[in-house]
């Protein structure tokens, strides 16, 4: 399992530093700076000791939208830890533990910056938003903290090395991309009436994160974007051919669906 360790917007240098030596205590192969709001200065690179081949080879994007486009497959974890009526959390052991279980190529831990963490927008593309153990009082973690204890109970699931094994017969599942089919979607919910940009109750929103969250093979997301194009086409009443695919084919893969 590759680990990246995603910050977003981070305010002050010293914390990326002590990340960059988490990183290399734990075995973590990519540090990936979102939007940075301050220089690799020398408290950086002095917090980071002697893991300076983490800050030499850290991976920068100026917006959320570079990075989606940049990165490939993976599943995406944030870490909050605040909950809310629209943001389920849930304890990061518990979403390792499923991952055991359906194992992925790479994992990136996203982490906000210091004074207020990931806000909604930033959680508008993650598959799982969680919160670490914490057993006192004060519940807010310094961001080095909170990235040393995120790896360590990663590595504790899956040492450098180890991958979880698949069940004799039963190939690995391709995992999409988590933007899979943002833009159909979009199309969907609004040949259907709704207001996309709705914030409240929004079908969109809601559908999204429901597909993030169970993680759909490739076989799984062609077969949703068949039947949503068909969809799109039979409400706006066109019989434009270059519109998904025919219907005797989205019959099929519904079919190899069921059997597998």
């Amino acid at each position: 399992m590759n680990l990246h360790v995603v910050l977003v917007r981070t305010e002050h240098s010293a914390n990326i530093g002590g990340v960059a030596r988490a990183m290399a205590n734990m075995g973590a192969e990519r540090l990936i700076l979102v939007d940075c709001r301050c220089e690799l200065d020398s408290k950086a690179r002095q917090r980071a000791a002697g893991a300076q081949e983490q800050l030499s080879k850290l991976t920068r994007y100026a917006s959320w939208e570079e990075f989606y486009a940049a990165e490939g497959d993976g599943v995406r974890i944030a870490l909050t830890r605040r909950a809310g009526r629209k943001r389920k959390v849930t304890p990061l052991e518990t979403e390792l533990q499923n991952l055991a279980r359906q194992p992925t190529e790479n994992l990136y831990l996203i982490f906000g910056p210091e004074a207020d963490g990931l806000d909604a927008g930033d959680l508008a593309f993650v598959n799982f938003t969680c919160h670490l153990p914490v057993f006192g009082e004060f519940a807010s973690l310094n961001l080095s903290q909170a990235v040393m204890l995120s790896l360590f109970m990663v590595r504790q699931q899956a040492p450098p090395g180890l991958l979880p094994v698949q069940t004799k017969g039963e190939p690995a599942p391709t995992v999409q991309p988590f933007y899979f089919t943002d833009q159909l979607i979009k199309d969907w919910i609004e040949a259907m009436g709704f207001d996309v940009g709705a914030r409240k109750a929004s079908a969109y929103l809601t559908l999204r994160r429901l597909f993030l969250q169970n993680r759909p093979t490739g076989h799984e997301v062609r077969v949703l974007e068949a039947v949503l194009q068909q969809n799109i086409r039979k409400l706006r009443g066109t019989n434009d051919e270059s519109i998904g695919f025919a219907t005797e084919q989205i019959a099929d893969d519904l079919g190899n669906i069921t059997r597998q």
